[in-house]
């Protein structure tokens, strides 16, 4: 099966899952029983200098399953249309979430109108904004 993990730098199967998966610097698709993976830079190979475009940028893979750490509810309803299910992260370590992945042991990742439930608010109180989805690379989460 072929797995898709956004990361920020490839080390392979070494590598560590970014915690976003719109703003991702790269995305790594793995070849669970084989471990061959394949590099893919998070832009529309189109149009590079626009910026992150997951859409575009998977859209000619064939991928399985989708492992990441954080992935909002557009990007996520958009994943899921496009045929791909997508699988919550359990540590950063690449290899261990694969594993997980083989074992059928990560939990499938829901929608949660967080925006509508006001978990996104950008507020005084605590609450963390959204942002709107650009390729800020310069970050962890």
């Amino acid at each position: 099966m072929k797995v898709c993990f956004p990361i920020s730098e490839d080390l392979g199967i070494d590598s560590i899952i970014y915690g976003h998966f719109a703003s991702a610097p790269f995305f790594l698709i793995v070849d669970t029983e084989s471990r061959e993976t394949t590099t893919v830079a998070n832009n529309d190979p189109d149009n590079p200098l626009y910026g992150c475009n997951p859409f575009a940028a998977l859209k000619t893979y064939e991928i399985d399953g989708i492992v990441a750490a954080g992935m909002g509810d557009n990007a996520l309803k958009a994943m899921n249309l496009c045929g791909s299910r997508v699988y919550e992260a359990q540590s950063e370590n690449l290899i261990d979430n694969m594993e997980m992945f083989k074992r059928e042991e990560l939990p499938e990742s829901i929608v949660q109108n967080s925006a509508a439930a006001g978990r996104c608010s950008g507020d005084d109180e605590g609450g963390e904004s959204c942002g709107t989805g650009s390729c800020d690379h310069s970050h962890e989460h």
